[in-house]
C-alpha cells in the first residue's frame, strides 16, 4: 500500500545509489547505456520534473495562464496574436532568458523588463499581419527554406494548405496577400527569427521548481501539428489545450487535435482548458461547460469530464497579486483600476461582494479562477506520473540487475570453461614435452646401439677392414717373390688400409648425422655444432719404413741372442745371422699391430662421436621443439593464471551481486505496490 510519495521517492533514490555503487564495484562503466538510462530516470525523480505543453493559438491567453499557474508575472500578457517562437519556462537560479535564432545564433537576456521587452519584440505580431497563421509561416516557409527561398509553387501549395486557417474570415485575396507580404518581408531576415526562448526563473515555491512549461505553437485547424509542436507534445507529461468558448475555429482545431493519432497515447494526460470563465454569467458558463463535456467527454476515445476545466487566469493573476497586500493596499489598487477604467467586471463584483474584506475577496477570486480544480487535476496527474517514474526506475533497476547478473553468470561460466580448457592444454603440452623426451631418448638409444654397441656397425666395419688386410697379408705370404718385394706390398696395402680407415671414419660420420636427421626428424641448423673427435692418423710411408727397419734390427738382435749355429770342441761359439723371413714376419705383425691400434682408436673416436652427436641432437630437439613447447606452456599457464585471477574477481563480483538480492525482493515488492496503486 502506498502511503507517502516522498517516502517511496527517498527509498527509490537510496536503492538507486546502493545499486549504482554495486554496479561500479562490479566494473560497470558509467558510460554503460543502461546506467545512463538509470541516471536520467533518477535525475527526473530527484528534481520532481513535470513537463506541461500548452497548445492552442491564443498566445496571450496562454501567457496569462502560465503566469497564473506559476504564480509569477514572467511573460507579457494580452497579446492578441503571435509568431511561431517556442517559449519555455523552467526553474533557474537567476531570472534569465536564453534565445535561439533560426541560424543557430544564441543570445542571453537578463533583467525582468529587458526579458519582457525581448519576448514582446519577438513574439507579438505586427497589427498589419493580424489574421494570418504567422507561426505556421515561420516554421513551414521562413525557417525551413532560409537562403534557398521558397519558390512560387511552394508558396501556392502552402496557401492552399492554410486556407482553413483564415479564422477572421478575410477575403482570400486579402488573406493570401498578407501571407505573401509577410513571407516577402521575413524571408530576407530569416536569421532574425527567434525559434525558441528558454526562460529560467528562481521560483521560491519548491513545488514549482521541477515544473517545465512549454508554449508550443503551430496546431493547425485540421488538428495536425508542425514538427516542432509534435516534438514538444511527445515529450510532455501533460498537454493543456486552451479553447475559447465562442471560437468555433478553435473548437474544430481541438476536435481534430483530439482525434489525431499523434496524441492517442496522451488521452489521459490531455486537458481542455476553457478560459475567461469569470467574464460571463455562471449559468452561461455552466451551460457551455456541459456542452463541451457532451461533445468530448462522451465520445469514445474522448477526454474524461475531469479533463475539461473552466479557468479564469486573470482571476488567478489578481489573486496572486493581492494575496500579499493588506486590505488597505488592495483597496487602493482597486480604486486605481477604477480610475483608469481597466477594472474587470468580475473583479469589481468580487470586491463589492466581499465588502472590502481581504480573505473573502481572495476566496472569491480563487473560486472564480477555478485553479483549485486545475491544480488538483494536474497535481493528481503529476503524482501519478511521479509514481510511474518510480515504477520505471524500479523496473530499470531490476532489468539492469538481471542483465548484469546474467552477464556475470555467463562470464563465470566462460572463464571457468577457459580455465578447464587451459588446464587441459597444460596437461597436453606437458605430455607432448614428455613424448619428445621419450622419443629423443628411445631413438637416440637405438642409434647409439646400432652404431656404437659392442656388436655395432662401427666395431664390425672396423674389424672387417682389419680382417681384410690380414687376409691380404696371407695372400702376399704365398707369393714367391723376394723379401723386398713382399715388404713393398706390405707397405702399399697397409697405406691403402689406413686410407680405408679414414674413409670408413668419414662414412660413419656422415651416416650417423644422416640417420639422426632421418630418425629424429630434427636436422641440425648448424652441423659444426658436432665437435670433431677424430685424430689425424700418423700412419705414413715413413712410419712403414721405420717399422720395417725396426723389425729388421729386432730380427738380427734376436738371432744374435738366441741362435747357436756352431758348437766348437773347446766350447760354445755364438754366430749372429740375419733372418729375412723373421724380419718380414716381424714387420708384418708390427704393421698389423699398428693398424689394430688405428682400428681401436677409430672405434673409440667414432663411439665418442656418436655420443656427442646424439647430445647435440638432443639439445637441438630441445631448442626446436621442447623450448617452443615450454614457451607455449608458459604462455598457457600465464593466461590460465590471469583468467583464474579474473575468475576470482568475478566470483567476488558475484558475491557483490548476491548482496543485492534482499534489495531485489524489496524493490519487486515496492514496484508491485506502486503498479497496483496505478491501476
Amino acid at each position: 500500500m502506498i502511503t507517502s510519495y516522498n517516502k517511496v521517492k527517498d527509498e527509490a533514490l537510496e536503492y538507486y545509489k546502493e545499486f549504482l555503487d554495486a554496479f561500479h564495484k562490479m566494473g560497470i562503466s558509467e558510460d554503460d547505456t543502461s546506467l545512463q538510462v538509470l541516471k536520467l530516470q533518477a535525475e527526473r525523480i530527484q528534481d520532481d520534473r513535470f513537463c506541461l505543453t500548452i497548445a492552442g493559438e491564443s498566445k496571450g491567453d496562454k501567457f496569462t495562464f502560465i503566469n497564473a499557474y506559476l504564480g509569477a508575472e514572467i511573460l507579457p500578457m494580452n497579446i492578441r496574436q503571435c509568431t511561431g517562437a517556442v517559449v519555455e519556462v523552467a526553474y533557474g537560479k537567476k531570472f534569465v532568458l536564453h534565445a535561439v535564432y533560426a541560424n543557430g545564433q544564441k543570445k542571453d537576456v537578463s533583467g525582468e523588463e529587458k526579458i519582457k521587452k525581448f519576448v514582446m519584440d519577438h513574439v507579438a505580431l505586427d497589427d498589419k499581419y493580424r489574421g494570418i497563421p504567422a507561426a505556421l509561416i515561420d516554421h513551414e516557409i521562413i525557417v525551413k527554406y532560409r537562403d534557398k527561398k521558397a519558390g512560387r509553387e511552394v508558396i501556392e501549395a502552402f496557401l492552399k494548405d492554410v486556407a482553413c486557417e483564415n479564422i477572421h474570415g478575410l477575403s482570400s485575396g486579402k488573406y493570401n496577400g498578407k501571407i505573401k507580404n509577410y513571407i516577402k518581408e521575413k524571408q530576407y531576415r530569416w536569421r532574425d527569427v527567434v525559434i525558441k526562448m528558454v526562460i529560467e526563473y528562481p521560483f521560491e515555491d519548491e513545488e514549482m521548481r521541477g515544473i517545465r512549461i512549454i508554449d508550443s505553437p503551430c496546431v493547425k485547424t485540421a488538428g495536425s501539428m508542425a514538427d516542432v509542436t509534435a516534438e514538444y507534445v511527445e515529450s510532455a507529461d501533460a498537454i493543456l489545450f486552451l479553447q475559447s468558448f465562442e471560437d468555433s475555429v478553435e473548437f474544430n482545431r481541438f476536435k481534430s487535435f483530439l482525434e489525431s493519432k499523434r496524441v492517442d497515447k496522451y488521452k489521459n494526460a490531455l486537458f481542455l482548458i476553457l478560459p475567461h470563465a469569470a467574464e460571463r454569467p455562471e449559468t452561461e458558463t455552466k451551460k457551455a461547460f456541459e456542452e463541451f463535456v457532451n461533445l468530448f467527454a462522451c465520445q469514445e476515445d474522448g477526454s474524461g469530464q475531469e479533463q475539461i476545466m473552466l479557468v479564469d487566469s486573470k482571476a488567478k493573476f489578481y489573486y496572486n497579486a493581492f494575496q500579499h497586500l493588506t486590505a488597505e493596499k488592495i483597496k487602493d489598487e482597486m480604486k486605481e483600476l477604477v480610475h483608469k477604467h481597466v477594472i474587470e467586471l468580475f473583479l469589481k463584483d468580487a470586491w463589492l461582494g466581499s465588502k472590502g474584506e481581504k480573505d473573502a475577496f481572495l476566496k472569491e477570486l480563487n473560486r472564480l479562477s477555478h485553479f483549485d480544480t486545475v491544480n488538483q487535476s494536474l497535481n493528481f496527474l503529476r503524482r501519478k506520473i511521479d509514481f510511474m517514474a518510480l515504477s520505471e526506475l524500479f523496473d530499470q533497476l531490476l532489468k539492469v540487475y538481471e542483465q548484469k547478473r546474467s552477464y556475470l553468470d555467463v562470464m563465470i561460466t566462460n572463464y571457468t570453461s577457459n580455465v578447464e580448457d587451459l588446464s587441459r592444454r597444460v596437461g597436453e603440452i606437458e605430455g607432448e614435452i614428455a613424448d619428445i623426451e621419450i622419443r629423443m631418448n628411445e631413438e637416440a638409444a637405438e642409434i647409439k646401439e646400432k652404431y656404437a654397441g659392442e656388436n655395432g656397425i662401427i666395431a664390425q666395419r672396423a674389424e672387417d677392414i682389419l680382417g681384410d688386410y690380414i687376409m691380404t697379408m696371407k695372400i702376399i705370404d704365398s707369393y714367391d717373390i723376394s723379401y723386398r718385394d713382399k715388404l713393398e706390398l706390405l707397405k702399399m696395402f697397409s697405406l691403402r688400409r689406413v686410407k680405408h680407415f679414414i674413409e670408413f671414419e668419414q662414412e660413419m660420420l656422415d651416416n650417423i648425422v644422416a640417420e639422426c636427421n632421418d630418425l629424429l626428424n630434427v636436422p641440425l641448423s648448424n652441423k659444426t655444432l658436432v665437435p670433431s673427435v677424430l685424430s689425424e692418423s700418423d700412419f705414413s710411408p715413413d712410419v712403414v719404413t721405420k717399422i720395417r727397419e725396426e723389425m729388421k734390427r729386432k730380427a738380427t738382435k734376436t738371432y744374435n741372442d738366441y741362435s747357436v749355429l756352431f758348437k766348437p770342441l773347446s766350447g760354445f761359439e755364438k754366430k749372429y745371422i740375419f733372418s729375412r723371413s723373421t724380419a718380414y714376419k716381424a714387420a708384418k705383425y708390427g704393421i698389423i699391430e699398428r693398424l689394430d691400434c688405428i682400428k681401436n682408436l677409430a672405434i673409440k673416436e667414432l663411439r665418442l662421436f656418436v655420443q656427442q652427436t646424439l647430445t647435440v641432437y638432443a639439445n637441438e630437439l630441445i631448442r626446436k621443439h621442447t623450448e617452443a613447447k615450454k614457451r607455449e606452456l608458459h604462455e598457457v599457464e600465464d593466461n590460465k593464471k590471469k583468467i583464474e585471477q579474473s575468475l576470482a574477481g568475478l566470483t567476488n563480483l558475484k558475491a557483490q551481486e548476491a548482496s543485492l538480492e534482499p534489495k531485489i525482493k524489496q524493490i519487486t515488492a515496492r514496484k508491485g505496490g506502486i503498479d497496483s496503486y496505478l491501476q
